[in-house]
């Protein structure tokens, strides 16, 4: 229940439009691309990219059996996109970079960048917390544990805060919206100039 209503919040932010050339990474089981296929226009092919053939097929799945045929999908690095500069009107994100080594977010905040048109949206959804100073329980957890046990037990993930960070990778009117939660989310809005 409270994914979907920071989904449905995210997807406001989001603002998408029937003509928009839109790109979701790390597209997971497809929820979120299932919602994107919903906003766009038929004959507007939407693309989605996953570092996990399993998630690509779930997505593809999932998209196939809600009536939808307007989209591709395919195997990709966020590091490395597969795509010409300046391709998407809207680049959509979700629960990603909370698995990211700090060095490799600002590498994909680049490639994120790249990949937009000038007055390209960017959402991400984080899991996070209020303040740089303030500890959630998931993270004393996280870590209290061993690397390789809080990979396995928690998934890897732990809060981040990246509104600086998708500042200083060239984006502008970053807004930084807080849902607080047992799992608290961010919402990242922001455009690239």
């Amino acid at each position: 229940a409270l994914k979907r209503g920071v989904f449905r919040r995210a997807f406001e932010r989001a603002a998408i439009q029937p003509h928009d050339q839109v790109l979701e990474v790390a597209v997971g089981p497809g929820v979120g691309f299932l919602e994107i296929l919903k906003r766009v226009g038929r004959e507007q092919v939407v693309h989605g990219v996953d570092f996990s053939p399993q998630m690509l097929a779930k997505t593809q799945q999932r998209a196939r059996a809600a009536g939808f045929s307007n989209f591709r999908l395919q195997q990709a690095d966020a590091r490395r996109l597969p795509f010409a500069d300046g391709t998407f009107d809207l680049l959509f994100n979700s629960y990603m970079f909370d698995l990211l080594s700090l060095p490799d977010m600002a590498e994909v905040l680049g490639e994120f960048h790249r990949v937009l048109r000038p007055g390209g949206r960017l959402v991400l959804v984080n899991l996070s917390k209020r303040n740089e100073k303030s500890v959630t329980l998931w993270e004393r957890l996280y870590r209290s544990l061993p690397v390789r046990w809080a990979a396995r037990l928690m998934g890897g993930c732990r809060p981040v805060l990246t509104a600086g960070l998708v500042q200083a990778a060239g984006f502008a009117e970053v807004e930084r919206e807080y849902i607080p939660a047992l799992l608290s989310t961010e919402l990242i809005h922001a455009r690239k100039p």
